[in-house]
């Protein structure tokens, strides 16, 4: 236990030099700020602070309406963000945090003390979730924060997509994790976003498209069910479905507008989902371990 607090301890202060992770938060921060005040000014400028707004000549909003629409437009915008940055960091860390150790010689030092390889897998996969858990979560922090300058409404809907993308995130920094312990740590980024980002997202794509009646096909929906459940998949929330509602009934929308709407999105993940991405964690999580294991330092 003392082996793996110190691997942590040592993980996390490492992880904290580590520049490009700062730009990262930096860069993201800011995006947030900037298009929070970008649409808070639109808004005003739209609205004059009063009256009504006509919307596309049909609709008309009032000020309050008009928030919300915003809003709406502005959590949009913060999902594919929040998705993209928290992707970077991921692979920043998982390509940094064993591969650096290996590459400098580190790890030897460390296993010629009482740090067992268990020890230190642990330590530094608890550093590397801790670091990536604190960076988005503060970025999202800030994205609720920013989100009051229209009001407010849809903070349930970007927590529960934070929630999602962090759970994401750490499934694609375990496999950069692993691969970095046998090649090099560009190498590995690039055969893991292969790997989790296109051919993941295309047996899912598929999976989807099968069930929704798309495509018809009843030996590829056979297929691609058995093939569903063998990826690793990504988890979803309720924040699009939530964001739909809200724009299409603050556009006038009706009911078999919304039906029509919501049936292309795919809804939350369920327990199902949740248990898979749980063994999938652990899965990669042992095939860190493996790595580290029978690696020759």
């Amino acid at each position: 236990m003392n082996g793996t607090v110190a691997v942590a301890r040592y993980t996390l202060l490492e992880l904290s030099r580590r520049r490009i992770l700062l730009v990262f938060f930096l860069v993201g921060a800011g995006g947030i700020v900037l298009l929070g005040i970008f649409l808070k000014i639109a808004n005003t400028l739209t609205t004059g602070g009063s009256g009504s707004q006509s919307l596309n000549g049909a609709t008309s909003l009032d000020p309050a309406q008009m928030s919300q629409l915003l809003e709406a437009v502005f959590v949009t915008y913060l999902l594919g963000a929040l998705g993209i940055f928290a992707l970077l960091i991921a692979f920043a860390i998982g390509m940094t945090t064993i591969y650096h150790d290996l590459e400098s010689g580190t790890a030897v030092s460390l296993f010629s003390k009482p740090i067992s390889r268990l020890a230190y897998t642990i330590g530094k996969i608890s550093a590397a979730v801790a670091a990536l858990v604190l960076v988005v979560g503060v970025l999202g922090i800030e994205a609720l924060l920013a989100m009051l300058l229209f009001g407010g409404g849809l903070e349930s809907a970007l927590t529960a997509e934070v929630l999602a993308v962090v759970a994401n995130t750490v499934v694609v920094m375990l496999i950069v994790l692993a691969l970095s312990t046998w090649m090099n740590n560009i190498i590995a980024a690039v055969v893991a976003f292969i790997y989790y980002d296109v051919v993941s997202s295309l047996v899912v794509t598929i999976h989807n498209l099968t069930h929704q009646g798309v495509i018809d096909n009843g030996f590829l929906r056979a297929v691609f069910d058995v093939l569903y459940w063998v990826v690793p998949h990504q988890l979803t929330s309720s924040a699009t479905g939530d964001i739909a509602r809200t724009e299409i009934q603050l556009t006038g929308g009706t009911a078999a507008d919304a039906s029509q709407a919501l049936a292309t999105i795919p809804p939350a993940s369920g327990a199902g989902d949740i248990l898979w991405w749980a063994l999938v964690v652990l899965v990669f999580s042992s095939l860190v371990y493996l790595a580290v294991r029978r690696r020759q330092v």
